[in-house]
């Protein structure tokens, strides 16, 4: 009988620890960029959340394809791997959306402001901000 209570109230503990976390925790896994050439692994770093490349479209084609960071703004990383390399940090969760991150293009080597919104669809909203220009695009979960 003990052990069924104590096995009980284990399993509401880590019920209502899964509950707390939940809703910031509704971006964490896989998802597609727009165009699905990039999958995105969204994961949570201490009380922020980071997104990292996990794959490129162009390994399918040719796996022995490595490419470079070689428009980073800084010399030094310009010789880092894309795949594998976080693009998004520092997402903070407002109780609606994650805000205050900062988003890299490695294609371009540019930074800028960002903020995601979970969709009622399960949709991603990626809002990226620099010098009053407004970019969205829409990801979909893996």
């Amino acid at each position: 009988m003990m052990k069924h209570i104590v096995l009980l109230f284990l399993t509401l503990c880590f019920l209502n620890n899964v509950q707390a976390q939940q809703p910031s925790d509704k971006i964490v896994g896989s998802w597609f960029n727009e165009d699905k050439t990039n999958k995105i692994e969204i994961y949570k770093d201490g009380e922020t959340y980071s997104c990292k490349i996990g794959w490129l479209a162009k390994l399918e084609s040719n796996p022995n394809f490595h490419p470079k960071d070689k428009n980073n703004p800084n010399p030094e990383l310009r010789n880092r791997n894309i795949l594998g390399m976080d693009i998004i940090t520092g997402l903070k969760y407002s109780g609606e959306k994650w805000v205050n991150g900062t988003i890299y293009t490695p294609k371009r080597g540019i930074y800028a402001d960002c903020e995601v919104e979970l969709l009622s669809n399960g949709r991603l909203k990626i809002i990226v901000s620099k010098s009053g220009f407004t970019k969205t695009q829409i990801w979909t979960r893996k």
